[in-house]
């Protein structure tokens, strides 16, 4: 039983359709050198919107994500104070997007 469970989940991950996010982080000349990146589920209400992925990424660097196609929030922050935020329909394959970081 075990056994054909563990297959069952194996196959149908192997049929889902599955979206590349990459990303590159740039900024503005007051901000911090290096920015804290999370993508989560895309919800008003906090307790709701699931973290799916943080990082921390030098301005210039990129990062990857692997999701399924839907609706995300992407926020960025640093430590002096700049961010950014942006809701993103991801699509079936792969897709670029470039964060600007401000100061707010």
């Amino acid at each position: 039983m075990k056994s054909l469970l563990i297959c069952l989940l194996f196959t149908t991950s192997l049929f889902a359709k599955t979206a590349v996010l990459k990303g590159k982080v740039e900024s503005v000349k007051d901000c911090s050198d290096k920015a804290m990146v999370w993508v989560s589920l895309d919800k008003d209400n906090y307790k709701e919107r699931i973290l799916l992925m943080h990082s921390e990424v030098p301005v210039g660097g990129t990062f990857q994500v692997h999701l399924l196609p839907g609706n995300y929030q992407l926020r960025g922050s640093d430590k002096v104070g700049c961010e950014t935020f942006r809701r993103i329909k991801v699509k079936e394959g792969e897709q670029n997007i470039i964060i600007k970081m401000e100061k707010k």
